[in-house]
């Protein structure tokens, strides 16, 4: 197993009312060949919405917090291989060390996992299960590819500040697995794709810059018609959320929709890009009951 030691993740909440009214500068037109990944929203306790998807309003990553080892990361049947599906068990432990009993429920669940490839190519995200042990949970991971892959856990002690833990594990070839590379990351030209019968274009009300807080829009517009999207539903109590990673996959932000219970045309999000460098955004979304995940690669300056 590779690992760079558990990241900690600085998290604060993003509960901002006043939604800006800058006008946006749009993304080009043109839509991308490649649509954006649509998926059914599974009713298992697994959760697991393939492609990608993500969890809490976070901001990014700030080496040497407080936090260092609240949570224990254990393979109980074995480390994973590909094309298997691997049982993880987080346990979420409080400053005593014991398992942390007073989780609170953030957005319809008390731990959000996100998964991501090394390159950023294959994005997960799980809710694991709260065992009979109280801040103890599991959860199936199905690592369709060998390769190294970072584990972000979210979640809420009861003291009301919002709390990420990382670590990385490698998964092993599996029996009858082919090997994969995963592309390089590159910038996206255009800033529009399809997903679930909707173009969808982001945009930004000024030229995205390390340190500085901007809004994010994310416009649909039905695919066939060419009018507006009115009809999001909730997905996590939320009409969308976003996850942003840098290339490095070192530095994570989480972020809600500013109005939460919007139904489109336009979702907005305040996020800040720690450093200068290429970022990879999960829009995940949900309309006629299916969740949609919407990745961009944009470059900050």
């Amino acid at each position: 197993m590779l690992s760079k030691g558990k990241a900690v993740l600085s998290v604060t909440a993003a509960l901002l009312l006043l939604i800006s009214s800058t006008g946006c500068q749009r993304g080009a037109s043109a839509v991308q060949k490649q649509a954006a990944v649509a998926v059914d929203a599974i009713p298992s306790d697994m959760h697991h919405e393939q492609g990608s998807e993500a969890s809490m309003e976070m901001d990014p990553i700030a080496k040497g917090a407080n936090r260092t080892d609240f949570a224990k990361w254990t393979w109980p049947r074995g480390m994973p291989q590909a094309g298997k599906p691997a049982l993880l068990r987080i346990a979420v432990t409080d400053a005593g060390g014991e398992p942390d009993q007073r989780l609170q429920v953030n957005h319809e669940k008390k731990l959000h996992l996100i998964i991501v490839s090394k390159r950023l190519s294959s994005f997960m995200h799980l809710h694991p299960v709260e065992t009979k042990v109280a801040g103890v949970f599991e959860v199936l991971v199905p690592f369709k590819a060998a390769g190294a892959y970072k584990l972000v856990a979210d979640f809420k002690p009861a003291d009301g500040s919002q709390q990420s833990q990382s670590d990385w594990v490698v998964v092993a070839r599996g029996e009858g697995s082919e090997p994969k590379s995963e592309p390089v990351l590159t910038a996206d030209k255009e800033l529009t794709r399809l997903a679930g019968g909707m173009e969808v274009s982001l945009s930004f009300n000024q030229t995205p810059r390390a340190g500085v807080t901007g809004m994010l829009t994310f416009s649909f517009r039905d695919q066939m018609s060419g009018k507006p999207v009115t009809d999001l539903q909730p997905y996590l109590g939320a009409v969308g959320h976003v996850v942003i990673m840098d290339a490095g996959a070192e530095h994570y932000v989480h972020v809600h929709a500013m109005d939460e219970l919007g139904k489109g045309p336009n979702a907005e999000f305040h996020a800040t890009f720690p450093e200068p460098g290429l970022y990879k955004i999960w829009g995940q979304f949900k309309r006629n009951d299916k969740l949609m995940i919407v990745p961009f690669v944009i470059e900050v300056k």
